[in-house]
């Protein structure tokens, strides 16, 4: 928990758009696996008596196994809920099973197309129209998808009546590319509108989730700010109450800082208090909560952490500190901190209260040195050391 938290690169919105289409896609055309098949058994019993059984048969059995294949990438997809990003590589599976389906029902249809029949054959290219009409609701989140749909179940049976040149199969064949052309501007507005109300959303998500960040982050070092800081702090607190488990503070307050800044300026102050941002990081549990809590001081919550685990700690961070040479331009100096330490079970303001009367302690003790103050169960002070 510790926060360096600058903020993390974001993946194209437009990923993230496509991620959720996607996801939408697997939602709602769940059901279509069963239409189809439903749909096929219908088809199978009208042409049972015009058309040869095997060639039915052998069209249904391809169908059926086309819808399996479907069923299998949605029940995988379904048991790995697959997230963010992630969902992108079930894209490709899913376009490949839906054009074998669109084929056996394209393809398939004109192979069991009773040539003596028009009655029927006008039946076979009624129940296309309805797989197309469906298509456009079903698979409306994804353009490509819809189209290559209704082109594969359409054009194999339109080609074919344009062949035969009768009047009434030429007119069929008229309203077919009518119907695909109107879809092709239906989804392209379906699409468009769905892609960027997709957009907006995830674009005021990400805006309230960076207002949220930069509310709770110090801005000039990335760390916890103050506010965040005894957010956090409650949580810990509550939950090393609840497993009574030690937890300890440290408050440390860099020496002198004031004249860091006078003798070399502002920027000077503010390349110290990042590097010593940066030594406390390197130092620090990713359980363990730092922040920045004012102007030249900082605060550490030490979760599963004994009093004198956290003194120890608190005297290798001083030692590290004096010992770091900071660089600005071509001058350098060096800065010391003092340190208050404390433990207990008590609430966040308490802890935070002693760890402060600590720190103060040791810069009137003369600077650079850790003091401890531990807080008992009733929330009293004990003597520091």
């Amino acid at each position: 928990m510790i926060l360096t938290e600058k903020m993390n690169s974001t993946p194209a919105l437009n990923e993230l758009v496509d991620a959720e289409k996607l996801q939408l896609l697997f939602r709602q055309s769940y059901p279509a696996i069963f239409i189809s098949i439903f749909n096929a058994l219908v088809l199978t019993a009208i042409l049972w008596s015009v058309q040869d059984h095997s060639l039915l048969l052998g069209w249904f059995i391809t169908l059926l196994g086309t819808a399996l294949v479907r069923l299998y990438i949605f029940t995988r997809y379904r048991k790995l809920l697959p997230q963010g990003q992630d969902v992108l590589s079930w894209e490709k599976p899913y376009f490949i099973t839906l054009l074998l389906s669109s084929l056996a029902w394209g393809v398939g249809g004109m192979v069991i197309l009773p040539v003596d029949s028009p009655l029927h054959q006008a039946a076979i290219f009624a129940f296309l129209i309805g797989m197309s009409g469906g298509a456009i609701s079903v698979y409306s989140t994804h353009r490509l998808m819809t189209l290559s749909t209704i082109a594969i179940l359409l054009l194999p049976v339109t080609t074919w009546f344009v062949i035969r040149g009768d009047m009434i199969f030429t007119g069929l064949a008229i309203a077919s590319i009518v119907f695909f052309l109107s879809s092709i501007r239906a989804t392209r507005s379906i699409s468009s509108t769905l892609h960027q109300n997709l957009l907006m959303t995830h674009e005021l998500k990400r805006s309230k989730e960076e207002a949220e960040k930069l509310a709770r982050i110090d801005e000039l070092t990335g760390l916890y700010n103050r506010r965040a800081f005894y957010e956090l702090g409650k949580v810990l607190v509550s939950q090393a109450q609840r497993n009574k488990e030690p937890l300890a503070m440290i408050m440390m307050d860099i020496d002198n800082f004031k004249l860091v800044n006078d003798r070399f300026g502002h920027a000077a102050g503010d390349i110290a208090l990042q590097e010593i941002g940066n030594i406390m990081c390197q130092r620090l549990r990713k359980s363990d909560v730092f922040a920045r809590i004012g102007g030249e001081e900082f605060a550490l919550l030490l979760p599963a952490t004994t009093t004198e685990q956290a003194m120890q700690l608190a005297d290798e961070l001083r030692m590290v500190i004096s010992g770091t040479d900071i660089r600005f331009g071509e001058q350098h100096f060096s800065l010391t901190a003092s340190f208050g330490v404390t433990s207990g079970d008590s609430d966040i303001d308490t802890l935070a209260r002693q760890a402060d009367n600590a720190m103060y302690q040791s810069k009137d003790s003369g600077r650079n040195t850790v003091i401890c103050d531990q807080v008992d169960n009733a929330g009293k002070a004990k003597p520091a050391d």
